[in-house]
């Protein structure tokens, strides 16, 4: 078994930003250059990597990410962009659990809930398959 120690700080900025970003004091700089080329990157493992890597850095850095969020419209844009697929998952993670919960406190059945919650006819099947 082996341990490696990876210092962050001595890496080089251009060729180890990966790394970089994964440090609990993150640079907003390697965020910036990690961001614009993580949203170039479109082969399925790699947006995977991506993924990864950006729930581990926002995590650990949330404050710079708040501050470029808010301060650069692109930016954001572009980490809304990777984090898409993230986003639309949690979202439908929150409503299936509100229909579960609306069935079983209001006694509806899932129909009456997603009506109720005026979740879209075109919708409705996935939820449905879930419960």
């Amino acid at each position: 078994m082996y341990t490696q120690i990876v210092v962050t700080k001595q890496l080089e900025k251009e060729t180890h930003r990966t790394l970089r970003v994964l440090s609990k004091h993150v640079q907003e700089e390697d965020v910036r250059a990690f961001v614009e080329k993580a949203g170039k990157m479109t082969e399925l493992g790699d947006r995977n990597n991506i993924d990864a890597v950006l729930h581990v850095s926002v995590s650990a850095n949330r404050e710079i990410y708040e501050a470029i969020r808010r301060c650069d419209k692109i930016m954001c844009d572009a980490l809304r962009e990777l984090m898409k697929e993230d986003f639309e998952e949690t979202k439908q993670e929150t409503l299936l659990e509100t229909i579960k919960n609306l069935m079983d406190t209001m006694k509806w059945t899932a129909e009456q809930a997603m009506t109720a919650m005026k979740i879209p006819d075109a919708d409705r099947g996935k939820y449905i398959a879930k419960l």
